[in-house]
């Protein structure tokens, strides 16, 4: 399954994004600024696109899109516990588009496209409402970002697998010249349990967008956030050609290209049934006495010598140790744990150790 996240930079039907887009194959694109769509991409997909909003709240000449090869089957209604985050959510109903969808050939899932623009929220407007359980630790303003992270919050991420994509308008570069906060945005979504594609497969940042001061390309301000269970997939993740979408002056992003692998098999990320699998990776392989360091006595396994299948829940337990667990020392060094019965379980590299809780 192939799935793309871009801003076309106000595409018109005429613009030869819809050419790029439609060589890249996507099963599904989640798209910002979408000024009016060709014929032949609307035969392709299904489509759900609404005007986002300007500053003065008057709707923009663009739109944000989500496109499925095969059905949109529901709408997939935000919501936050805080009641102006709701009429936030209602105003910025252009800007954040939600549903949930069939692939054809793959599962149902829950997809949001964002674009949040560069312009902040104007806060002075709930003068009698503390905001601060919603807004950045480390920036002053409140952006459309963070009114999406409270709906999340609010959301159940747990029983289909979501999509989150889009224009996000941070980037960790903007800590360091302009701005703060946009590194906060990032972990907040790692925190709900959703991960970053790009930056997470490439092992680094990687530029999404071309400034147009100095045409400068070394900002990754869009991003694609999946949950565990479809990110565990995920095959590969790239970005498309910019000495063609750059040079041609198609658009001053380039789109995020994320491929998953065996998704038809996808199950819900379930805690329990997830403990209840570990514990067959747990009970039926041999565990070896780390004698290197009988002063903090310890068993492990290793990944290689697993079987296949034990391999593969060997990578979900440790990405469930990594979401689910605590952080705390183990010989001077800190890493995170998980408790199962009468064990604690952490992961080093592909070595997975357990002790025997006090």
């Amino acid at each position: 399954m192939r799935i793309i996240s871009w801003n076309i930079r106000k595409a018109t039907e005429k613009s030869y994004a819809w050419k790029i887009l439609a060589d890249l194959c996507p099963d599904i694109a989640l798209l910002q600024e979408v000024s009016s769509i060709p014929k032949n991409i609307k035969e392709l997909f299904d489509i759900k696109f609404h005007k986002a909003v300007s500053k003065t709240g008057k709707p923009q000449q663009f739109g944000t899109a989500i496109f499925v090869k095969g059905k949109i089957v529901n709408e997939l209604p935000l919501s936050s516990k805080y009641d102006w985050v709701n009429q936030e959510l209602k105003h910025f109903t252009g800007n954040l588009i939600s549903c949930i969808a069939k692939p054809t050939g793959y599962p149902e899932l829950n997809i949001i496209s964002i674009y949040s623009p560069a312009w902040s929220i104007n806060i002075s407007k709930y003068p009698n409402i503390d905001i601060a359980a919603i807004k950045l630790k480390q920036n002053s303003k409140l952006w459309v970002t963070e009114i999406l992270w409270s709906a999340l919050k609010n959301a159940n991420l747990v029983d289909l697998p979501w999509i989150v994509g889009g224009d996000f308008n941070c980037s960790e570069t903007f800590d360091l010249t302009f701005s703060s906060g946009n590194r906060e945005i990032l972990d907040r979504m790692n925190t709900l349990g959703l991960t970053e594609c790009l930056r997470t497969y490439n092992g680094k940042l990687t530029p999404t967008f071309k400034s147009p001061r100095g045409d400068k390309i070394i900002h990754q301000i869009d991003h694609m956030f999946v949950s565990d269970s479809l990110f565990l997939k995920l095959k590969n993740c790239s970005i498309g050609d910019e000495t063609i979408i750059f040079s041609k002056s198609v658009s001053d992003h380039l789109p995020i290209i994320a491929v998953f692998k065996n998704v038809q098999n996808i199950r819900p990320y379930v805690k329990n049934l997830l403990i209840e699998n570990f514990g067959e990776l747990i009970n039926r392989n041999k565990w070896i006495f780390a004698k290197t360091m009988p002063e903090i006595p310890h068993y492990y396994i290793v990944r290689d010598s697993l079987s296949e299948n034990d391999k593969k829940l060997f990578d979900e337990f440790n990405m469930f140790i990594r979401k689910n667990g605590y952080a705390t020392k183990f010989y001077s060094k800190q890493y995170t744990y998980f408790n199962i019965g009468r064990y604690r379980y952490w992961v080093i590299e592909n070595i997975l150790n357990r002790t025997k809780l006090k």
